[in-house]
């Protein structure tokens, strides 16, 4: 189960284009109101827009391209991880295409300078995606012998 909550969480990383990690609103109420319990970690379509909105300053016309690529993303993610015949690295991958797909899509409907925005705000979450990564891998690696 935990491994299924990592998956979750990285998953989530990634649709939040890097902004989630530095505007992670703790959840609130009972749910989101599709019958699903809080989840950790977990942005709506909303909240991921709005950091976009406030990161990259969106034009109206932008957020409206935008969140139906974003809903679409949230629906085939959730998809993803509720399909229990996939391995761990079937996820992953399909996650990091998932990604990727939605990215390009978002990075067409953006201005020159929005863009190396965005593009900052990627290498930011791949650099904490690799810092999580290590961080779990530094214990064992300083126990080892010198």
């Amino acid at each position: 189960m935990k491994t299924l909550q990592k998956i979750m969480l990285f998953a989530v990383c990634l649709l939040a284009v890097g902004a989630f990690a530095q505007q992670n609103p703790p959840a609130q109420g009972g749910g989101d109101g599709q019958g699903h319990g809080p989840r950790r970690g977990m942005q709506s379509v909303d909240d991921q827009l709005k950091t976009l909105t406030d990161r990259l300053n969106l034009t109206s016309d932008q957020q409206a391209q935008i969140k139906p690529i974003l809903e679409d993303t949230h629906a085939q993610m959730a998809k993803i991880m509720q399909d229990d015949s996939a391995s761990r690295e079937d996820k992953m991958a399909k996650v990091r295409s998932l990604h990727e797909t939605a990215s390009g899509k978002v990075r067409d409907i953006l201005t020159d300078d929005q863009k190396k925005k965005f593009d900052g705000m990627q290498k930011e979450m791949q650099d904490r995606m690799r810092q999580r990564q290590q961080g779990g891998d530094a214990a064992s690696k300083d126990n080892s012998p010198k």
